[in-house]
């Protein structure tokens, strides 16, 4: 008697990792995002000082709150984008595009948001931009906020 075969899935989840193999998505700002127009900075040297802040600038972790806060709704995501390759339904560009849009949209968000998490702007920064919103000036880091397929 010929034993049978049971494969429980297995078969899907390998072809799923051989089409996936290493790849992904990155999110946030990234190296070539361009310059502040008026002083000439990095936007990834902004966002990092903001980041991680320095002696007189308060730390305004808007990548680790992001990710701190959302990383559920980020593993939900990425499941979606898994079974819908894995079933067929998207191809693995297809799903990472999903993946990033969704990424990418949120992070924005988040940084739009800024006033009810971040530590407030100092008075002489208020009085500086015209506004009490960190991280939020002529829209640059927002803006700066993209994903790329890796």
């Amino acid at each position: 008697m010929a034993a049978k075969s049971i494969d429980r899935g297995l078969t899907a989840h390998v072809r799923l990792a051989k089409a996936i193999h290493g790849r992904g998505v990155k999110f946030g700002i990234q190296a070539n995002a361009g310059k502040d127009p008026d002083t000439g900075a990095d936007l990834l040297d902004i966002a990092i000082i903001n980041e991680f802040g320095t002696e007189h600038i308060p730390a305004r972790p808007a990548l680790r709150d992001f990710a701190e806060k959302n990383g559920k709704v980020l593993d939900e995501a990425m499941d979606r984008a898994a079974a819908a390759v894995q079933e067929g339904r998207l191809t693995v560009d297809a799903a990472l595009d999903q993946l990033g849009t969704f990424a990418e949209k949120h992070q924005k968000a988040h940084y739009q948001q800024s006033k009810k998490w971040a530590e407030p702007n100092a008075p002489s920064t208020v009085a500086k931009k015209g506004s009490d919103v960190p991280l939020i000036d002529d829209g640059l880091l927002v803006g700066a906020v993209r994903y790329e397929k890796v």
